[in-house]
């Protein structure tokens, strides 16, 4: 049996984690992202000495793994510690545990100490499985995450709102699936608050009942859960909305809020298995992160808004009482905001108002708003001309909004906005000076779809579309189209060595040197999966491919050395039958790099 741990896992940080802990206890790592990966490492290698893993691996769950490693005749001496997040899993895990061979079970909590202790024991041969006590949040913990989402006031009786609606729209589109959700879990039921491809009578509920419910999963383990064929997972497959062909497969991000509160989760659900790698699941986290951001400030902000309008509308309040509140809230915002009260006399600004024009906050009530507006025009390219523009709206408009370039401290553009308010005794304003030029949320989220943020280049889902429409344009055009695959060697390794920055930047050079090598027409650089590299040649023969294939190895640097493989598309053969001829070339190409190496 080869003396190696494999660790499949996710996660770059945990993996890199678990990586120096059997590093330590005399064993060659090798990580595996997915369970398919892991699969073929096995393939290549032969049954590991020690498998650390997750039951929620994307492509290929970790169940599924652990069943087809117990088929293979050289595993029989492999030890599997099983680490995750999930209870449900866990529990599920150790009542398969003689089946699956699992010789410990650990909560993604378990202190370092544990783990070691874990991997120890397994090492020697001994089993340390018992039954995982339930380590879900405490009953006041999730008594206070539901007392928080009823506070935010997102659960409503009237129709989703129609910007989340175009969110879950775009979301199933970038990620092909039929079905995507913006899920809340309460105390008894998970509710939609915005949803795209839901069967009718789970549109018009809006809810299910939470026990049948994958995303109560997401919410009390606080990860990310991905089921990639629920019809055969041992906890999921009886699932009554499993049994009546609504969920296949399921992939869903908890929302987070910047405070660390779990609201709900952003989801993808398909009727057929889901073949989603690592960096889908990274890219649907990072949105889930910042829907979930996005709801705490219109929470916040329509909070504000019922302060304030209270204020306006309570003729009893002092106008010092008023002012003083209205101070004390504008505190909390991120935006620079300064608060003027009747007569144009500026009464307090907040942190972020102090930092953006470099004044102190206790000078502000002793300006003139003439003053202040000329201190503003000051930090501008055209102080003369600015300083009067700048102004307070006037008391029956709805505001006053202008654009102003100040090139002090920084260079930034910024948004003047002047709004009119009543309260006690006159019309006081809140003036907000919030920065420009930073990408739209939507357009931040379709770059995070689109865009590898690792390596600058595109997805896989923009090279399948871009590799399908240039091999039709080839077909027309009579001409072939080649496929260029490449996959860094040795990448665990170098990670192990050197820490997962030097393999980071060896994939970004191996990465700029394949983008050199595209033709101008057609051309397109994928980040396929994980360390993989594709690159589409339409109008390249074989002899063509081959010889572009042979110019990256030689135009690379010795340090960066590649497995690589050329296809081009045959007659009429489908695009999906190249890419496993590609697959396949490129497995033989590593096979034999490592019957050359042979490891100890």
């Amino acid at each position: 049996m080869a003396r190696y741990a494999l660790i499949a896992e996710p996660d770059p940080h945990r993996a890199a984690s678990l990586l120096a802990l059997v590093t330590a206890e005399g064993l060659e790592g090798v990580l595996a992202r997915d369970g398919a990966e892991a699969q073929e490492l096995v393939r290549q290698r032969s049954a590991p000495l020690l498998l650390l893993t997750d039951l929620a691996l994307p492509r290929v769950d970790g169940f599924e793994l652990l069943s087809w490693l117990r088929e293979r005749q050289d595993s029989e001496a492999t030890r599997v510690v099983v680490v995750t997040a999930f209870d449900e899993l866990r529990v599920r895990a150790w009542q398969l545990k003689d089946t699956l061979g699992i010789h410990s079970l650990l909560s993604r909590r378990a202190p370092a100490e544990t783990m070691r202790d874990t991997v120890r024991t397994a090492l020697a041969g001994q089993r340390s499985v018992q039954a995982p006590p339930a380590e879900s949040s405490s009953s006041e913990e999730e008594r206070q995450r539901i007392a928080r989402v009823d506070a935010m006031r997102l659960v409503d009786e009237g129709p989703p709102e129609a910007e989340l609606q175009e969110l879950v729209s775009e979301v199933a589109q970038a990620f092909a699936v039929p079905v995507a959700l913006l899920t809340l879990v309460l105390g008894d039921r998970q509710w939609f608050k915005a949803h795209v491809g839901l069967p009718h009578a789970l549109a018009r509920d809006r809810s299910t009942p939470r026990d049948w419910a994958f995303c109560h999963h997401v919410v009390m383990g606080r990860e990310s859960l991905i089921v990639p064929d629920a019809r055969r997972h041992p906890v999921f497959r009886d699932n009554p909305l499993v049994r009546e062909g609504v969920i296949g497969s399921y992939a869903g991000a908890p929302l987070v809020t910047p405070h660390g509160e779990v609201l709900g989760t952003l989801s993808l659900i398909d009727t057929r298995p889901l073949v989603l790698g690592t960096e889908d699941i990274v890219a649907l986290r990072e949105l889930a992160r910042r829907v979930a951001g996005d709801l705490e400030l219109r929470s916040r902000a329509r909070q504000e808004t019922r302060d304030l309008g209270r204020a306006r509308h309570e003729s009893a309040l002092a106008q010092g009482t008023a002012l003083t509140q209205v101070r004390d809230a504008i505190q909390a915002l991120d935006v620079a905001t300064l608060l003027v009260a009747p007569g144009r006399q500026p009464f307090a600004g907040n942190t972020a108002l102090s930092e953006m024009l470099g004044m102190p906050l206790e000078s502000i009530p002793s300006l003139t708003f003439e003053s202040f507006r000329q201190h503003v025009a000051d930090l501008t390219a055209d102080p003369s001309g600015r300083s009067l523009v700048l102004d307070l709206a006037s008391e029956s408009s709805q505001g006053l909004h202008l654009t102003l370039t100040l090139e002090r401290p920084r260079q930034r553009r910024v948004r003047w906005v002047a709004r009119p308010f009543r309260i006690p005794g006159g019309i006081a304003q809140l003036l907000t000076l919030s920065e420009l030029g930073g990408a739209s949320p939507r357009e931040e989220r379709e770059r995070l779809l689109r865009v590898d943020a690792l390596t600058g280049l595109a997805t896989r889902r923009v090279g399948e579309e871009h590799l399908l429409r240039e091999i039709a344009r080839c077909r027309r055009d009579g001409v072939a189209c080649g496929v260029l695959l490449v996959d860094l060697v040795d990448l665990g390794p170098l990670n192990l060595r050197h820490g997962f920055d030097a393999g980071d930047t060896a994939l970004r050079d191996v990465a700029r040197e394949l983008e050199s090598l595209g033709p101008p027409s057609g051309g397109l650089a994928v980040r396929w999966e994980g360390g993989t590299l594709l690159l589409a040649l339409p109008g390249h023969d074989a002899a063509a491919t081959e010889a572009t294939r042979e110019r990256l190895h030689a135009e690379l640097p010795p340090a960066l050395r590649v497995h690589s493989a050329s296809v081009v598309v045959e007659g009429e053969e489908d695009p999906r039958e190249m890419l496993t001829r590609a697959h396949a070339a490129l497995a033989r190409a590593k096979a034999e790099h490592h019957a050359r190496s042979p490891r100890d």
